[in-house]
């Protein structure tokens, strides 16, 4: 019988990738489908199925007529980007188109968006009816903004050989809302749903996270109510944490490849905004005992660091507001018998107590 360490190599040995075949990319989908259809079964109008442009994601919604978009009395379509280099930003807008009966008037307006870097994506999609439609049957509104990028990673460590079995767990935080506000009613539809999927090496696609709205409801996160840092209410959800991967197999100092996609999605009345806020921001690697590596090196094909960062935009101005802060207060200059001197940085000179300055203590977390 194998003992623990040797079985646990054997393990990791099969699940590790084969060799890495993709390039390093970026990638964005935008669009929308809206009209209140023909409903021609002849022309294949009343089976639907989901938008190729989508096909990478988990996410099986934003269907569109087997017949085709214009053939069966619809608008719109969902275009692409492709890119080495970033970042890859995309918009797209839609409508007004009409919803219901021409008597009725009902319009359907919407717009998505996506933006994709190395390790940092983002995608937002916004739809509005005007007034409560007088139909429903195969009208459609819909849009849908999603956002993906490719890279080619290898893991090495002065303490594990290269060669060697190993795991990657992936580490990702997230932030951003879902509305899909009012009271239910027919025909008046209110959805909106985040995914974000991770592909690793030779494997399938993988959800790692969703995020779902209904008007009416609560919202849920992979089906269940919302961790810490999120906030739900009838027909909202918004909030901020990090989320997991679950363990893949790599092997130290050979490539692998990872592609990551985040997509969000309006159908009716409702709005997703998640742009620029799934970020990757660690890793956890394992050697071939499960023992986790504290010091490695992550060497990606498209040249990210991934593991010392660059800070975001919003980061260093935070920073730089502390800085300016902290000499402003340390040039001040407070008058004594005994001359000028410097006064400390927010120190009273009563009571003696001291606190950092605003933008260095939110940088600090005080």
């Amino acid at each position: 019988m194998k003992s623990t360490p040797l079985l646990l190599a054997t393990v990791l040995a099969a699940l590790a990738p084969t060799a890495a075949q993709a390039a390093p990319g970026l990638h964005t989908v935008v669009g929308g489908v809206a009209g209140a259809g023909n409903g021609s079964i002849a022309l294949g109008c009343t089976t639907f199925g989901p938008a190729p442009e989508l096909s990478f994601y988990s996410f099986t919604g934003g269907g569109v007529p087997l017949g085709g978009i214009g053939t069966c009395g619809y608008i719109g379509g969902y275009s692409t980007q492709m890119a080495m280099a970033g970042p890859l930003i995309q918009g797209s807008s839609l409508g007004p188109v009409l919803i219901g009966s021409p008597a009725n008037g009902a319009l359907f307006t919407g717009t998505a968006d996506a933006h994709s870097r190395y390790g940092v994506l983002g995608a937002a999609a916004q739809g509005q009816m005007s007034v409560v439609p007088d139909q429903g049957g195969v009208a459609l509104h819909q849009m849908a903004g999603a956002a993906r990028f490719a890279d080619t990673l290898t893991a090495t460590s002065a303490t594990v050989g290269s060669g060697s079995a190993g795991s990657v767990r992936y580490q990702f935080a997230v932030d951003g809302s879902l509305s899909a506000p009012g009271a239910q009613a027919p025909f008046f539809f209110g959805e909106t749903y985040m995914v974000l999927d991770v592909k690793h090496g030779a494997g399938a696609t993988e959800q790692l996270l969703n995020a779902t709205v209904r008007r009416g409801s609560v919202g849920t996160m992979s089906g269940n109510p919302p961790p810490a840092g999120w906030v739900t209410g009838i027909g909202s959800l918004s909030g901020a944490s990090t989320f997991y991967s679950r363990e893949y197999g790599i092997t130290w100092g050979q490539p692998w490849d990872l592609d990551v996609g985040l997509l969000a999605w309006a159908y009716g009345s409702a709005d997703s905004s998640f742009l620029g806020t799934a970020r990757l921001v660690g890793f956890e690697l394992f050697d071939a005992q499960h023992a986790p590596v504290a010091t490695f090196g992550i060497n990606a094909a498209s040249g990210t660091n991934y593991v010392n960062a660059v800070p975001e935009p919003q980061t260093w101005a935070l920073l730089l507001a502390g800085l300016a802060s902290l000499m402003r207060l340390t040039g001040q200059k407070t008058r004594t018998g005994r001359g000028w001197r410097h006064a400390k940085p927010g120190c009273g000179e009563a009571t003696g107590r001291c606190h950092a300055p605003a933008g260095l203590a939110a940088l600090s977390g005080a």
